[in-house]
């Protein structure tokens, strides 16, 4: 939708107040195309001498690149003096914009946010109509850095004293994060550093292990954890000095003791309102069956998650994760043995009850935990009083302690601090560790694989799966041992790997399906949710597999026809193969070590270089 002021009023007060050239900042693609397409129903033509000057400079642009040559919005150009600018188009459609921007052809060009980062591409006055932008499929407000960046356009550097913000009526502008974005200070930059299977191998390749630690820690993303960690150490030396302050007791830890003395305590003297339902073995467990402990269920060991009551009847339920992950709600009393082991949990408000990193951790935990183990000794009262032998066997001192008042008093808010002590040590450590931690994680599944040997040395199949250093390297390098490309043709091999490179939902069409490329995605879709816990799997369309495989199989088929062909953007469907054309060198590069797949890949490039894609560098 475009700004409440119509573009044609905007672009005619714009040239009144001698604000021209003008960048138009809109919402979308559309509203992009539609403030273009309203300069035919009001026309403004512009005067022939300019008109002629426009001609000019896009005879050069379309010498240099002849995809132009038949663009639609050309005549608009010509006439109006305006343009749109966004992801839609060809690049070489953006580069022809941005020649006449710079040669001061234009009054106006109409784009999308994306064009505020990284182009040279300046205007004496940049129009804002939006405070919020979409970013996958969520609205969110524009940052303070994007603010910037759209204003940043405004004023050309020795044509200008002055560059000019102007901020129109629309129905998504809020006025808020505009004043906030344009007076504050940018958000900090974040390392975008992300270890990777393929950064692992060629690591390894060139260093020991024992090296490659030192080298992660002199990185930027370390060196932005190191100083959350140094904002952590702070609070963690409060938090220390606050625990000082209650000064030495009569035990060394007082603040365990008196917490087992006071659940000892409470375990006696309410046993009796355990709920009836609960048999006298059931109720001599409840009290150790807390998030974390090792229980043994039908001679399988499991993790507690939760303790509750079910509705209705109240009994007494647990919910536990098992081997290979399955969480499962059981009766208390179907737990057979209490094992004296309990795991790291940290709890949470809804299903898995725990957090991701901990259910991990637990899953993990049982994957290693031995046959036998050792159950903790309880029974049970003849009065029903549930005991913990080797806990409860000797008599606090507590009823008798002279410092029993102030333990008394001083305990809920010490150990509230005690937690917090040991919250605060977990994160800073795992801070400090966690691009290692990351590393090590990604030497296990490499070397699981079969691409490293157990002393962390590249093995012959590591050797060349390095060099795939692409997104979804694990998936290819995995489709190329098993065999997947054996025998594949150049059509159908760039549709696979296009369908793996492509990673935007936009909805669009295709008409037909090939049989071999739908049975070929539905091998590739099979391996990688296999792969699902070591890699994000791809989207794996057919429909965008079929795009390429329909243009290297038509070897004639014209680019336009092509782009009729399909809802999507010719802009997206000329990023879509130049993409597909990365993945390809990938394989290319292995021909030392595959050929025959080498080859293949080598006739898909040749086959998706023609028509507009001759035009890429």
């Amino acid at each position: 939708m475009p700004p409440a002021i119509h573009p044609v009023d905007l672009l005619r007060v714009l040239r009144h107040q001698r604000l021209t050239p003008a960048i138009v900042f809109l919402t979308s693609r559309r509203a992009c195309d539609e403030a273009i397409a309203s300069f035919e129903h009001r026309q403004i033509p512009i005067p022939p001498t300019r008109s002629a000057a426009i001609t000019q400079v896009l005879e050069k642009m379309i010498t240099e690149y002849p995809s132009i040559a038949d663009h639609p919005l050309i005549p608009t150009v010509q006439h109006y003096g305006v343009a749109a600018h966004h992801a839609g188009h060809l690049p070489s459609w953006k580069v022809a914009v941005e020649e006449l921007m710079r040669q001061g052809c234009l009054d106006a060009v109409f784009a999308t946010t994306t064009l505020a980062a990284g182009v040279d591409f300046p205007a004496r006055t940049v129009v804002i109509t939006q405070s919020s932008v979409r970013k996958d499929r969520d609205i969110t407000e524009l940052t303070v850095n994007e603010i910037q960046q759209l204003a940043g356009r405004g004023g050309r550097r020795g044509k200008d004293f002055v560059g000019f913000v102007v901020v129109t009526p629309s129905p998504y502008i809020d006025l808020g994060p505009i004043a906030n974005g344009l007076t504050n200070h940018p958000e900090p930059i974040d390392s975008q550093f992300v270890v990777s299977y393929p950064m692992v191998l060629n690591l390894l390749k060139a260093h020991t292990i024992d090296h490659i630690q030192p080298i992660l820690e002199k990185s930027f993303a370390q060196f932005q954890l190191n100083q959350r960690a140094d904002a952590y150490e702070t609070k963690l030396d409060d938090v220390e000095r606050q625990l000082e302050a209650y000064g030495q007791r009569e035990c060394a830890d007082w603040i365990t003791q008196w917490q087992s003395f006071t659940l000892a305590k409470k375990h006696r003297s309410h046993h009796r309102l355990k709920t009836r339902h609960d048999p006298p073995e059931v109720s001599a467990r409840l009290a150790f069956l807390t998030p974390g402990r090792v229980v043994e269920l039908s001679k399988d060991h499991a993790i507690v998650l939760r303790q509750y009551r079910s509705r209705g009847q109240g009994y007494a339920m647990l919910t536990v994760v098992r081997s290979r992950g399955r969480i499962v709600e059981y009766p208390a009393n179907a737990v057979t043995a209490v094992i004296d082991e309990v795991v790291d949990v940290a709890e949470a408000r809804k299903f898995p009850w725990c957090t991701p990193h901990s259910l991990d951790h637990a899953i993990e935990t049982l994957e290693h935990f031995p046959t036998r183990l050792r159950r903790l000794p309880i029974r049970v009262d003849q009065d029903g009083t549930t005991i913990l032998t080797e806990t409860l066997s000797d008599e606090f001192p507590c009823p008798t302690c002279p410092s029993r008042p102030a333990c008394q008093k001083d305990h809920p808010q010490a150990l509230k601090l005690r937690q917090e002590d040991h919250r605060l040590t977990k994160t800073i450590h795992a801070l400090r560790t966690e691009l290692w931690h990351r590393f090590q994680q990604h030497v296990e599944v490499l070397q699981k694989f079969g691409y490293l040997t157990p002393a962390c040395q590249l093995t012959p199949d590591g050797d060349w799966a390095r060099l795939i250093r692409i997104n979804h390297s694990l998936l290819i390098t995995e489709l190329i041992r098993m065999g997947a490309f054996e025998g594949i043709n150049a059509s159908l091999l760039a549709g696979v790997l296009a369908s793996i490179a492509h990673d935007d939902d936009r909805p669009a069409s295709f008409l037909g399906r090939h049989p071999a490329l739908a049975s070929t995605l539905g091998q590739v879709r099979k391996i990688a949710h296999s792969l699902s816990a070591y890699e994000e799997p791809p989207l794996l369309r057919w429909d965008i597999a079929a795009i390429a495989d329909r243009w290297i199989a038509e070897s004639t088929l014209p680019w336009s026809e092509l782009i009729r062909s399909t809802t999507m953007a010719e802009g997206d469907i000329y990023r879509l193969l130049a993409r597909t054309l990365e993945y390809l060198s990938q394989l290319h590069g292995l021909r030392a070590t595959h050929p025959g797949l080498a080859d293949v890949a080598r006739d898909a490039m040749d086959l998706i270089r023609r028509d507009v894609l001759q035009e890429l560098p």
